[in-house]
């Protein structure tokens, strides 16, 4: 029983020696934190405001209808014994990997967009709409590049480093219940975000689209030169009913827009910034600041005194 009041007596001691500690120290703990607050609030105006455009997107009846007949395709050409490759059974999979793709950014984005808007914004001006340029990076008034880099980097940056500032302002969610899919561009002018996600949008589908329509070209005109050497009645029955569905593919790849995705809600461009949070960067700085100051100040005198 001694022993247990003698514990609970040395915990009060503890307890009154921090608050004692922090008395003490209350000037200290009272500017730093003060410091950090400022700190916090010079951090928070120094970054860049980030606009955030997003489209929902929906899988289009086209798309719905080219994975079906595809799917037949693919049945009847184990049926005829047909060594080909086997389709993609849902366009919108292989339509979204190869948004994230870099060949999809170098060779249907990129060419689409000026380099130096992905690579060297330093700012927006939103009274002259006007994007402002890191002036070590890219010159603006000589539309030249001027930054200095060393080997394997180039002056003038490469499809690849490009590509990582894509990856970085990109974000694709898709809702696995419903199959909507959310496609966002972050970007420091709320125009160009808009606009980048409708290029997005309208050169995945129209790439798609050229891709299989080349296929059902090549597939026809293969599936013919075996119709033209093929006697066997049943194999010539498969043959064709593999010849029409190309030809439905084909058919299907006239569609004027909307190929794989259509748009549920359009991109626009927003008004209010989506980043930078400026009173949580200065709530967490003035907290963490407190925090800091008040463990370092118990922890110097408890270190000191049993120096």
């Amino acid at each position: 029983m001694q022993e247990e009041r003698n514990i609970n007596y040395s915990d009060e001691v503890s307890i009154s020696q921090i608050i004692s500690i922090i008395l003490k120290k209350k000037t200290f703990i009272l500017v730093f934190t003060a410091i950090a607050a400022i700190g916090s609030v010079f951090y928070s105006l120094s970054l860049r405001n980030i606009y955030t455009s997003s489209a929902i997107l929906a899988t289009s009846q086209e798309s719905e209808s080219i994975s079906s007949a595809l799917a037949s395709y693919s049945a009847l050409v184990d049926m005829a014994g047909i060594n080909l490759s086997s389709p993609v059974e849902n366009r919108s999979y292989e339509a979204l990997e190869r948004i994230k793709s870099l060949d999809f950014f170098s060779y249907y984005f990129l060419p689409n967009i000026n380099l130096q808007d992905i690579f060297a914004v330093d700012s927006w001006d939103q009274k002259s709409n006007t994007l402002k340029y890191n002036e070590k990076l890219f010159d603006s008034s000589k539309n030249n590049w001027i930054r200095k880099v060393n080997f394997p980097l180039q002056k003038i940056p490469s499809n690849q480093e490009a590509y990582e500032h894509y990856k970085n302002i990109l974000s694709i969610n898709e809702d696995k219940k419903t199959g909507f899919v959310k496609l966002s561009i972050s970007h420091p002018s709320p125009y160009i975000a808009k606009e980048w996600t409708d290029i997005i949008i309208l050169q995945i589908n129209e790439s798609m689209k050229e891709i299989d329509k080349k296929e059902s070209i090549n597939s026809i005109n293969f599936i013919e030169e075996q119709l033209e050497t093929t006697k066997l009645a049943e194999l010539r029955n498969a043959l064709s009913k593999m010849l029409e569905k190309q030809i439905q593919v084909l058919m299907l790849t006239s569609a004027s827009e909307g190929y794989v995705f259509k748009v549920i809600s359009s991109p626009v461009a927003p008004e209010r910034k989506s980043k930078p949070s400026r009173a949580l960067i200065c709530i967490l700085g003035t907290f963490f600041g407190f925090i800091f100051s008040t463990f370092y100040s118990i922890f110097t005198f408890f270190y000191y005194k049993k120096a």
